[in-house]
């Protein structure tokens, strides 16, 4: 089990070695590659020579110590009935599960459409099977979050969003290419009628990757852990209850929006402090 980050918090870094560096000397133990638009990730992403720039950073991020565990291929996946946009993104996503290959990633994470059904997702995931066979990645899907269309302040069910309708996504999917990946502030959203004890008890042993973040639950936003309203005592029991074998990632990318970059060195040196406790605590006999 490594204590993990996502990399987009430290885009005002600019260079992605540098991000790296950072986290390394932070005291974190892996990283998650998020191919995001618009973030450091698109001078390989988006580059004629991914394949070179990927083997590059691969053997950056080895001669530091500092493997890649997890990576966010770009985000949205697709978007129900519009097939220009699913046309365009399909061969960003296949390049990502291929970079993620490459960084040596454990999971990539595919977002499911949001509006889709479990078959419908499941359709959509084939065709990203055959490349994540070749890459050696597994595909990592995620529980997700709508808004109330008569209402943009609260929220609506999405794929994954409910313990029952998580577990028909990962029931259609071939176990050894895809998992479960919990994201756990999504479980305490208002109105998604679940929680992530019960998910992690639905998912079993398909679970195998976690974003770690707080909410207040009226928001998506994505504080640290504990400064927030999610209790984890209960969190941490299921972990222990169900023998879990995952990393523990932080997606706490919302906690450092203010932050001047001078800063961010002791953001990550306290990030990674918060993200060690929990896998101590997960760890704990």
């Amino acid at each position: 089990m490594l204590t993990s980050t996502e990399m987009y918090t430290y885009k005002k870094l600019g260079d992605l070695k540098a991000i790296l560096r950072l986290l390394r000397e932070s005291g974190f133990e892996a990283y998650d590659f998020s191919m995001f638009h618009n973030a450091p990730s698109d001078e390989i992403l988006l580059a004629d020579d991914y394949v070179e720039r990927a083997k590059d950073l691969r053997a950056y991020a080895d001669s530091i110590g500092l493997p890649c565990n997890q990576t966010h291929a770009p985000f949205a996946t697709a978007k129900k009935g519009n097939e220009e946009y699913n046309d365009k993104m399909r061969p960003q996503i296949k390049r990502a599960i291929e970079i993620s290959g490459i960084l040596g990633a454990k999971v990539c994470v595919v977002h499911p459409c949001n509006d889709y059904t479990a078959e419908e997702n499941a359709e959509m995931y084939r065709e990203f099977e055959p490349v994540a066979r070749r890459a050696g990645v597994r595909i990592g899907v995620e529980n997700m979050w709508n808004h109330r269309k008569d209402d943009r302040t609260r929220f609506a069910p999405a794929a994954c969003s409910h313990h029952e309708d998580f577990k028909r996504h990962m029931d259609l999917l071939p176990a050894d290419v895809f998992v479960a990946c919990l994201d756990i502030g999504h479980c305490y959203l208002e109105e998604l009628d679940t929680d992530a004890v019960k998910m992690i008890d639905t998912l079993g042993d398909r679970l195998q990757a976690i974003h770690l973040h707080d909410v207040d639950f009226k928001h998506d936003s994505h504080m640290l852990p504990f400064t927030q309203k999610i209790d984890y005592a209960p969190i941490i029991e299921a972990f222990r209850r169900n023998h879990y074998q995952g990393d523990i990632t932080l997606e706490a990318n919302g906690a450092h929006s203010k932050f001047p970059v001078e800063l961010l060195p002791a953001y990550a040196h306290y990030a990674a402090e918060v993200a060690m406790y929990f896998k101590r605590k997960v760890l704990e006999e």
